[in-house]
């Protein structure tokens, strides 16, 4: 029996295959085509009705039963889709239940041609709910989508469908590779750059033994959001993760589904200016899109503007999604601040750790924050020091932070002191 996957409905022939599959085949035949012409002519319910009478007649057999299916739920589809389009979508929820029962059961699981036409009904079903704003159908149907067949651009629709119903995300929503109770322990730094990461991060890699994960597509001028295929790759390990990531709802979604209680990290804003202009000053604005001659050339107060302009209100946004994250109860996160660790760096540490649950003897965090300080190279401590910001950043310069602060009024900037 020869297998037709193009758009549409699912069509087989009858001159191959065994005897048996040729006499079904013959028999459901004539129901198979009504059905199909019926879907031609915009007569989905009529459709409906076909399918369910060919699948009746093909007695369980397996592949035949699987065209069948699909044409089915293309049928449900198309009618679902039309009844949306009317002020009643109540009638679309018997026809919308029914869809969600059918799966590919015999041997076409294994065509992959197959198996992604039926994935994609189920994905455009969903986006057929979703643009009639019933999100919550409309996330059941592209998780079955994923269950089918996991093509990355279905996750884009789970997101979005996700944050409007704000149900946390599931790890099999991204794998089946493994069970939550399978995760690994992972100690994530959300920070905002210039607020000592690197330098904890490294310490924390050091006590812990865990794996130095950095899970991005890649660094430099790229966001630091999370990259799908390294949380599934390295899911099962124990890992510390220090990245500048935002709240995005795809970051939200992936750290429900993986188990991730972020410690997000800042520090003082102007302190962070200056901090910036020295690591730029030295020739890292490869990690920008500034051209180096450029921003060398610059006087030190042009420096700042464009710093301020461009890369300050990033680190108001970042704190900002982080609050709403926690106000809404998205994740459960803990807050650490730069001028606390410089501080006190072992009660820091101490206090870090029992977020997670671990315990390290004093004597073995002090002695690890002594290696990790000789290390100045690897730390990018520039200087180390909480506070100069108030000093050499400019009443005019402290003016504008304030006023692009204020485009955001329901955030509490005081944990960057302002």
């Amino acid at each position: 029996m020869a297998i037709s996957t193009k758009e549409g409905p699912t069509q087989f022939s009858l001159n191959t295959g065994t005897d048996l599959e040729r006499r079904l085949a013959q028999i459901v035949q004539e129901d198979i085509q009504r059905g199909i012409q019926y879907l031609n002519h915009d007569q989905a319910d009529r459709a409906v009705q076909a399918f369910k009478l060919a699948r009746e007649k093909a007695n369980g057999h397996a592949v035949i039963t699987d065209v069948i299916t699909h044409n089915l739920l293309t049928a449900y589809r198309q009618h679902v889709e039309r009844i949306l389009r009317t002020d009643d979508h109540t009638r679309a929820n018997p026809f919308i239940r029914e869809a969600a029962e059918l799966r590919i059961q015999g041997p076409m699981k294994d065509d992959d041609a197959f198996r992604g036409k039926f994935a994609d009904t189920f994905k455009n079903l969903g986006m057929d709910l979703y643009y009639a704003r019933q999100y919550e159908p409309a996330l059941f149907f592209f998780r079955k989508a994923i269950e089918v067949e996991p093509c990355p651009s279905y996750y884009v629709d789970l997101t979005n469908a996700l944050a409007f119903v704000k149900t946390p995300a599931r790890l099999v929503d991204y794998t089946r590779e493994y069970t939550p109770e399978e995760l690994g322990r992972h100690i994530f730094i959300a920070c905002s750059p210039k607020s000592g990461s690197t330098f904890l991060k490294n310490l924390l890699v050091n006590l812990t033994g865990f794996k130095d994960m950095f899970s991005v597509y890649a660094g430099l001028q790229n966001e630091h959001d999370l990259d799908l295929p390294q949380m599934i790759k390295f899911g099962k390990d124990n890992t510390v993760t220090q990245q500048h990531s935002r709240a995005s709802e795809a970051n939200i979604q992936m750290m429900q589904a993986f188990g991730i209680r972020p410690v997000i990290l800042v520090r003082d804003i102007y302190d962070s200016l200056l901090s910036l202009v020295d690591f730029y000053s030295q020739g890292f604005t490869f990690s920008t899109f500034f051209n180096k001659e450029d921003f060398l050339s610059f006087s030190h107060d042009k420096k700042l503007d464009l710093l301020i302009e461009f890369a300050i209100p990033w680190y108001f946004q970042f704190v900002a999604s982080w609050q709403r994250a926690e106000a809404e109860g998205r994740l459960e996160m803990m807050w650490l601040t730069y001028e606390e660790m410089i501080a006190d760096k072992p009660a820091a540490v101490k206090k870090l750790l029992g977020y997670y649950g671990m315990a390290v003897p004093d004597d073995a965090i002090e002695d690890r924050i002594r290696f990790i300080e000789g290390d100045s190279e690897r730390n990018r401590f520039n200087k180390g020091i909480a506070g100069r910001g108030k000093s050499g950043v400019s009443d005019r310069h402290k003016a504008r932070i304030r006023e692009l602060a204020e485009y955001f009024p329901s955030a509490d900037f005081s944990c960057i002191g302002v």
